[in-house]
């Protein structure tokens, strides 16, 4: 079922240092754009274009793990990260509590500080998801 891997950020070696767009138009029907990391225009489309209609996210996947922009109807866009090892942590505004989110600037601009670093981005408060 790599399908549901990949929607849930799951490690595929063959994928690695590029990003992507996931769309999902049914239970079993999921679409998937790549491009390159240098390709920041796109990158920056996709994030603009977020349809939380078709569960779109957008994926960065690097050796340090996936960061992904994720749109659903209960919450703005937000930034989640899944490390090799399984962990994950999501993005939040500094100092804030969890009901603040990134604004959706705040999450273009981790993604896109993603396409580069060697880590997972600076910017947010990176907390654990339990």
């Amino acid at each position: 079922m790599g399908w549901l891997s990949r929607l849930l950020g799951g490690a595929d070696p063959a994928r690695q240092d590029v990003a992507e767009r996931l769309s999902t138009y049914g239970l079993f029907r999921t679409g998937t754009e790549t491009v390159e990391l240098d390709d920041r225009e796109a990158v920056r489309r996709w994030l603009r274009e977020l349809d939380p209609d078709l569960q779109q996210q957008v994926h960065i996947r690097r050796p340090w793990g996936v960061i992904a922009a994720v749109s659903d109807h209960r919450d703005p866009v937000g930034a989640v990260v899944r490390e090799p090892d399984g962990r994950a942590w999501g993005a939040y505004v500094p100092g804030a509590d969890r009901r603040e989110h990134l604004t959706p600037e705040q999450v273009e601009a981790v993604m896109l500080a993603a396409l580069t670093s060697t880590g997972r981005p600076d910017g947010p408060d990176w907390r654990p998801i339990v």
